[in-house]
Order: C-alpha cells, then structure tokens, then sequence
C-alpha cells in the first residue's frame, strides 16, 4: 500500500513538471504585440473651428479712485492760526463754504478801521470845497460820505465827470486812501480760508496756535463729493475708448458703481507705457468708494468689430497663429483686432480653419499632429 502512494506522489510532481517547462516554453515562443510607435510620439493639440462673427466685447482692468479736486491750504498773510468750524485735524469731513482756518487778524481789523477814520475826516474836509467849486457834484460825494461805514466794505467810488474834478481829488488823497483801504480789504479777506468744495483734510501741516507765515502750506484737502476712477489702459485699447460712455465700477468688498468716462489722455504715462482714462463718479449712500481704493472698470465698447476669438495665450508673439491643415502644424499670420482679459479677437483666417486654441511648446511647423 505504501509502495503504491509512493508511486502515486512520484507521478503528481512529474505531471506538475512537464506542466510548468511547457508553459515556459509557449510564452517563450510567443510572437510580442507590435508597439504602434507612431501613435505614442504624435502630438495631440486643443483646436477651435474659425467662425467670424460681429462681436460687442467688453474691457476689464484694474484702477484706482482718486479725488477729483486736492488742493493745497497755504497762508497769504502771517498770524497765529486758529480754529475754524471744523476741527483742524486730518480726516476732518467738512461741507463747502466752512471756514476752515482762521487767522489772528485783529491788529489788522483795527489798522482798517483806523484808516476809514482817516478817510471820512479826508472826505468830510474837502466838502465844504466840493460844493462851491463842483456844485452840480456835491451831493453825490455827499451820498458817498453818508455810505461809508467803518464797520462795513468801502461802497464803490462815485464816477468822475471831469479832468478839473479828478485833479481835485487827487491832489487832497481822496484816491490814494481809497484804493489804500481796498487793498486792505482784500488782504483781510485773507486771514480766513473757506471750503472751495464738499471734502475732508487730507494731510495737516500745522498745529492750532502755530505761526504761519506767507506761502507757509497749512493743509492739503481733497474733494469727497465728486470723485474719479484713474485706469491705466494699453494703447491699442485705449483707441476704443471715447469720452462720454459708461463704465461699471466694482469695489473688492463687491460694489457696484456706474461711472462715465471724462477725458483719456493723450499721452503714455512712461512708467507702465500704458495711456490713463479718468472716469467720473459721484459717491452716494452708505456704500460708496473710497479715496485710494482699487476698482475693477468695464468698459462697454458701443463700436462693433468682426473677428473670431481664442485664448491669449494662443497667440504667438509675432503676430500669429498654429493652424492645423492636413493634420500638420501650420503658423499662419493674423490681424489682432482687441485683446480682451483672455481673449483676443482676430482676423485674417477663413472660416472652417482649425487653429490652435492653447500654448504649444518645443513645436515646429509640419509637425504631425492630432486634434482633440
């Protein structure tokens, strides 16, 4: 019995042997599958079909809101500054026509007054002379005698008729005291500074209770009612833009705003070479633009073009294109009608053309490719 389990266990392993050389030897002599090379190496590149169409694109770039009005406070005359109707600090809101500075003008209040005294006593001096040498011109230097107040403007000065009476006058000082005390007028006017606009101070230079000096700059103040959108804008789109269309404003905490371009101007800003458009836009509300913040602008071009569009980065730098003709690479030169965000419009190809719509790298023209 043993004997035949024996040879039972002999028999398995050869049969498991014989099993295992043979189907070594099969896959041994089996023919490899024929790799299609061709296939591995073909390039496989992203193609649009050139459909020319009438298009109204739109521009997006980036600016910046700025005041439309910043003025710079500087002193005429010399005094000690004091405090207008609004705080004399920086950030301070004020409405047009506040006073915004004062200064110390007294001394120079009661130097006027002293001078009209002096010119009533002048005028009341030459009366008496008036009315016997000029009687058809008396009363009316009379008028004018009763018209001046020293607490009060200097009233306009009655018209002369005549040489004889011009002379008259200038020889008593008449006109000489007069335009002296005008020209005082004016330089008191001087010591008190009022808000040309609706605006707030922007940077304060000198402190309550200083001593200004003429020319001195006290304050620079930028205007909060009216302000303006400055977007820097390449060239070529720069010609698309006229003054007059509208523009969407959108703030980075999702503000919209509508704004209207005011003038483009007609000259590169040499550190970007691109070409500012300002654009008018008047605050409101709660939620409004502020000074120094940056806005995305819209453009909406009213002029129609045609053209076809692909993405930028499918334009090549020399003003052309990879078309694909007979499953080849073909560059082939195009008019670039507008570069929008990341598009460009063209033309130049018929329709029906497949022309590369993505960024090729280490290509050659001819090469033979695949569309996808």
């Amino acid at each position: 019995m043993r004997k035949k389990n024996f040879i039972y266990f002999i028999g398995s392993i050869l049969v498991i042997g014989l099993a295992v050389a043979l189907s070594g030897f099969f896959m041994k002599n089996q023919p490899e599958p024929k790799q299609n090379l061709k296939d591995e190496n073909l390039l496989y590149v992203k193609v649009d079909t050139v459909s020319t169409k009438k298009l109204h694109p739109s521009m997006k770039y980036e600016g910046r809101i700025s005041s439309y009005e910043t003025v710079s406070l500087a002193a005429e005359v010399s005094g000690r500054i004091m405090e207008g109707e609004v705080p004399f600090k920086e950030g301070e809101d004020f409405e047009k026509g506040d006073l915004l500075v004062r200064i110390y003008k007294e001394d120079a209040q009661a130097a006027m007054t002293s001078g009209k005294s002096n010119f009533l006593r002048t005028l009341s001096s030459i009366l008496p002379d008036l009315k016997v040498d000029f009687p058809d011109e008396y009363q009316k230097w009379k008028n004018f005698f009763n018209a001046v107040d020293v607490k009060k403007a200097l009233p306009a000065l009655p018209e002369i008729n005549s040489e004889q009476e011009q002379v008259f006058l200038a020889s008593r000082g008449v006109l000489s005291e007069y335009y002296s005390l005008q020209q005082q007028e004016i330089n008191l006017s001087k010591y008190n500074i009022y808000a040309p606009f609706e605006g707030a101070f922007q940077k304060v230079n000198q402190q309550v209770g200083a001593i200004a000096s003429p020319g001195a700059a006290l304050a620079s103040i930028v205007r909060t009612d009216r302000l303006e959108a400055v977007v820097p804008v390449p060239p070529e789109d720069a010609r698309w833009i006229q003054t007059g269309i509208e523009v969407k404003l959108t703030g980075n905490n999702g503000i919209v705003k509508q704004g209207r371009v005011t003038r483009v101007a007609d000259f590169l800003d040499p550190s970007t070479q691109s070409v500012s458009v300002y654009i008018k836009y008047l605050p409101g509300g709660s939620k409004s633009f502020k000074v120094g913040e940056f806005v995305q602008a819209t453009f909406e071009i009213s002029r129609e073009v045609s053209g076809f569009t692909i993405p930028r980065e499918a334009l090549l730098d020399a003003g052309a294109v990879y078309t694909v003709r007979d499953n080849q690479l073909r560059k082939e030169p195009v008019e670039v009608i507008r570069k929008l965000e990341d598009h460009v419009v063209l033309s130049g190809l018929e329709n029906g053309t497949l022309v590369v719509s993505e960024s090729l790298v280490d290509v050659s023209e001819g090469q033979e490719v695949k569309t996808r």
